[in-house]
């Protein structure tokens, strides 16, 4: 089961696509006024990276509250909408350019209190904002590429510009997935099971979506990377494992069994027997051997003996 949280990538490419169909004069000069209010009231007018994000944040927020107007009569967000602005603010507000990174729920509390009418939903999206843990978001940002760019491979695929840059874009955006995937999953030897079984999810989308196309106008099947790899790190971590748990539990069972089979089975007296028969024949072949190594030493003292029992007695004869 994917983690709830990763569901709303799988429309990645709709949500960094949105229209500017809702857009208008009057609009874009009131996102204006209220994010220069906004950034005199955060003590940073002039930073033009963060009105940006402001800008961009209040028509996000806009054209998703307003998209489902159309559709149904309750014109709320729908989870997945706040899931995404959510990871949108946490990507953004941690940008290197910001210098100093911004709190979610800080920039979204401060915002909303000067466009109290475009934040008026009853979705309560601060109900969604927190802060993402840096590797979580890094995978996230990794999955959402991944979807946005499996997105572009099927437009490619399906489109009607058959012409050369497009087949060598499709062979680009193939090698990009493939790599992406790969890269996520070495992310998973960290930890993050609910992003590695996102990822898993993300192969059986990728698979359905562009390696059964039965047409293949661009050729894009020619790219050696249009085939997601089977690697599995976590998998290959987990036999690894058991391996080498195999290897060290082998040596240690027979080294408890050997005592067990000498002291309660018929095994030990043979062993016994044959233990002392080896510890006897030692024992004797030394015994041999300080025997022979004494004679040598007898044969000096006799020597030794009588050649002074000769002196002295030659000695005596000459005095």
């Amino acid at each position: 089961m994917v983690l709830l949280i990763y569901i709303f990538l799988r429309n990645a490419h709709y949500y960094g696509n949105l229209p500017t169909g809702l857009d208008t004069e009057e609009f874009r000069k009131s996102r204006e006024d209220n994010c220069d209010i906004f950034l005199t009231d955060i003590n940073l007018t002039g930073n033009k990276h963060v009105k940006e994000i402001c800008d961009k944040f209040i028509y996000m927020y806009y054209y998703l509250n307003n998209i489902h107007k159309e559709r149904d009569t309750d014109n709320t967000i729908t989870d997945e909408d706040c899931h995404f602005m959510n990871y949108w603010l946490n990507v953004n507000l941690k940008n290197d350019d910001m210098g100093a990174p911004i709190c979610v729920n800080f920039f979204y509390d401060k915002l909303r209190s000067k466009d109290v009418n475009t934040f008026s939903n009853s979705a309560k999206l601060e109900e969604h904002l927190h802060e993402i843990e840096s590797g979580n978001l890094k995978n996230m940002q990794l999955l959402y590429e991944l979807y946005d760019t499996k997105q572009k491979i099927v437009n490619d695929m399906y489109g009607e510009d058959i012409t050369d840059s497009k087949m060598e874009l499709c062979k680009e955006y193939t090698k990009e997935c493939h790599d992406k995937y790969i890269e996520g999953m070495k992310n998973c030897l960290n930890g993050y099971d609910d992003f590695y079984n996102a990822l898993k999810d993300f192969k059986i989308c990728y698979n359905y979506a562009v390696e059964w196309d039965p047409e293949d106008l661009k050729n894009c099947k020619s790219s050696p990377y249009f085939n997601l790899p089977n690697y599995d790190s976590v998998l290959e971590r987990k036999q690894k494992k058991t391996m080498l748990i195999q290897s060290i539990s082998t040596p240690l069972v027979v080294l408890f069994i050997i005592p067990l089979l000498y002291k309660y089975t018929p095994l030990g007296p043979f062993l016994r027997t044959k233990i002392n028969m080896i510890k006897n024949s030692w024992m004797n072949s030394d015994e041999y051997g300080n025997e022979l190594s004494s004679l040598p030493t007898d044969i000096e003292d006799n020597i030794s003996d009588n050649g002074e029992y000769d002196i002295g007695y030659h000695s005596g004869i000459n005095e």
